[in-house]
């Protein structure tokens, strides 16, 4: 009697135990499923945004794809606060970029906004910018527009400069890799 309980017991647990196994293997393939479906959908996916402020362009991203008013809308953003300053608020203008700048090349562009901060700051110059072109190319923003330096009252400079802002976009996320201020070709 007690040999046939022991059968029973040991059948019901391998039984179970039987169960359990291709229970958990099938949910196992239901999670690798869903895993693969998430990451190949990440890509995929498209999400518009409608900024709150006075901008009326909605713009899109899609992994390492953005739209084209996106672009223009951050080399005006990149543009304004490298080159809309005086020496009061210089400072705020690297607050303001660096975290847009991809790691590697952070240190480059970092001195490069040191070096401007301090003409700035050094000369006690207040600086417009008036954009008036953004030209987008793979990689490159080109920003066209009036500089004007201005001390105390008197305008001392007014030049056509080109910003080009060298970019890299990956995952939807918006990478500067270089800035450089030039006089605009005529």
């Amino acid at each position: 009697m007690k040999w046939d309980k022991f059968k029973f017991k040991l059948d019901k647990y391998m039984y179970e135990n039987y169960t359990f196994r291709i229970v958990t293997l099938i949910m196992a393939g239901v999670i690798g499923f869903e895993t693969y479906i998430i990451v190949e959908r990440t890509d995929t996916q498209k999400v518009v945004f409608m900024p709150p402020s006075a901008i009326t362009k909605e713009f899109w991203i899609s992994g390492n794809m953005v739209s084209k008013s996106y672009l223009e809308q951050v080399g005006l953003f990149i543009a304004s606060n490298l080159l809309n300053i005086d020496s009061n608020t210089a400072k705020y203008t690297i607050k303001n970029i660096l975290p847009l700048v991809q790691p590697n090349f952070y240190y480059k562009v970092k001195n490069m906004l040191m070096e401007q901060v301090q003409y700035i700051q050094d000369n006690d110059i207040s600086r417009v910018f008036y954009p008036s072109v953004v030209k987008i190319k793979k990689g490159r923003l080109n920003v066209l527009g009036v500089i004007k330096d201005i001390i105390g009252d008197k305008v001392v400079s007014h030049n056509q400069v080109d910003v080009e802002i060298k970019y890299k976009i990956k995952q939807g996320r918006f990478w500067i890799t270089g800035i450089i201020v030039k006089k605009a070709d005529k």
